[in-house]
């Protein structure tokens, strides 16, 4: 051999063994086993997924699971400092769990299934909550709802509810259109569902599967209003047991059978009603509004970058000592609550953002507002990355809910700087909605 040749496989040599601690420390392994919750068993061959959720629920590998339950993907390049999910579909249900790296780089996941059941026995409402406000909007006042119904399942043996027409049903007025509608799945991610609309106008549910414990539903939607008094008589397919109703602004007047005026945040001018015993059975709320909208979201959230921050994390600390509560309450208005009601209203202008961004984007053109279009983009991932944070538990619940909405603020504040040519007012354009 040459002096060259040796001199090129010593190098070499030493190359492969100065990286390969560092392949060996950048590998990890995740492994498990499914267990039948129903019988309390373990599930042989079962399909077993692993995906990454920042790459959008993308597929990293699959496994199956051997006579004993246990499975291990041999995937190369598992990271982990990333975060993973371990899925698989069982009885007409998908289920998840968190794949969570020791010191050593390695996971070990439990992942729970049950059998399912197409009975709603065992299924009902213990809570739900009711967010309406009452907003001015460039073709007239409009009403933005959001219902968020925690539902049981309280079957035994446990079982997960998965009838293949549907499981959830529910109605919204008519004028509303079809609704946004999301499930809380793991760790409280949101999960888009799609409605199917029903019979009649209104009518719609969604086929998700009901898991053993709660499940929530939120449905979202917009409808007219009408300062001199509108009624919402939505309906569910399962009993409620007690509501929460939160009114914004707080000088609405407000008619609904079984509530009654459990508290108040001044600073962001919503009042709260309370419902703690429903009549037995009871499937729809009934609830009648009246009085001027507000000409803007609440105070606190109408801000610039720096304002929007103080603004976001003082509002919420003015909110909770601020808050009057009468007696026999069932409502404590804490943090999250209230900041679940702010982004509702946040909700409502990224709705339209979201619908009309397409059509900007194409009507702007490659060059002008690239510095606004990277800004809105940047904040829009932030978001993101802050969700798959809460997601992953490495971050703190009263800090994320702080995070997040002085992000949606500075967001607002951005697409308010986009030129009027870009955002016209509904009412100007001549193309259906």
């Amino acid at each position: 051999m040459k002096p060259s040749s040796q001199f090129a496989s010593i190098a070499c040599a030493i190359a492969f063994a100065a990286l390969f601690p560092v392949a060996l420390s950048a590998q990890a392994q995740v492994q498990g086993t499914v267990s039948n919750g129903t019988t309390g068993r373990a599930v042989g061959g079962q399909e077993v997924r692993l995906l990454m959720p920042r790459g959008g629920m993308q597929q990293v590998a699959t496994a199956t699971a051997d006579a004993t339950g246990h499975f291990a993907f041999s995937a190369d390049g598992i990271d982990p400092k990333s975060f993973y999910l371990v899925s698989t579909d069982f009885a007409g249900a998908t289920y998840n769990a968190p794949a969570t790296f020791d010191s050593s780089g390695n996971a070990n996941v439990s992942l729970t299934v049950f059998d399912s059941t197409r009975s709603p026995a065992g299924m009902r409402i213990p809570g739900a909550r009711v967010f309406v406000g009452a907003l001015a909007g460039n073709s007239g006042p409009e009403l933005h709802v959001q219902e968020e119904y925690a539902i049981q399942n309280s079957t035994k043996p446990p079982r997960a509810y998965a009838a293949p027409d549907a499981t959830f049903r529910f109605s919204v007025p008519a004028d509303a259109g079809t609704p946004t509608v999301s499930v809380a799945g793991l760790m409280n991610m949101s999960l888009p569902q799609t409605p199917e609309l029903g019979k009649t106008s209104g009518e719609f549910s969604i086929r998700y599967a009901l898991k053993p414990g709660v499940t929530q539903v939120t449905i979202q939607y917009t409808r007219a209003y009408d300062s001199s008094g509108v009624d919402l008589k939505d309906r569910v397919s399962l009993p409620i047991d007690q509501a929460e109703l939160y009114v914004y602004p707080s000088t609405l007047a407000v008619a609904a059978p079984g509530f009654q005026a459990s508290g108040s945040d001044n600073v962001h001018k919503i009042q709260v009603y309370g419902a703690p015993q429903l009549a037995r059975d009871t499937t729809a709320l009934s609830i009648r509004l009246s009085g001027e909208a507000a000409s803007g979201p609440p105070p606190g959230l109408d801000q610039g970058n720096q304002g929007g921050e103080s603004g976001s994390n003082q509002g919420e600390g003015q909110s909770q000592d601020q808050v009057k509560t009468v007696p026999n309450s069932i409502s404590q208005l804490t943090g999250p609550v209230l900041v679940a009601f702010l982004l509702l209203l946040l909700w409502a202008l990224g709705v339209r953002v979201a619908k009309e961004w397409p059509r900007l984007k194409a009507q702007a053109g490659a060059e002008p507002n690239l510095l606004l279009n990277a800004k809105i983009e940047k904040l829009l991932n932030s978001v993101a990355d802050l969700d798959e944070l809460f997601s992953a538990g490495k971050i703190a619940e009263p800090k994320y809910w702080k995070e997040r909405l002085d992000l949606k603020a500075r967001l607002v504040a951005e697409l308010k700087k986009t030129p009027p040519s870009l955002l016209e007012s509904y009412a100007a354009r001549q193309q259906p909605r």
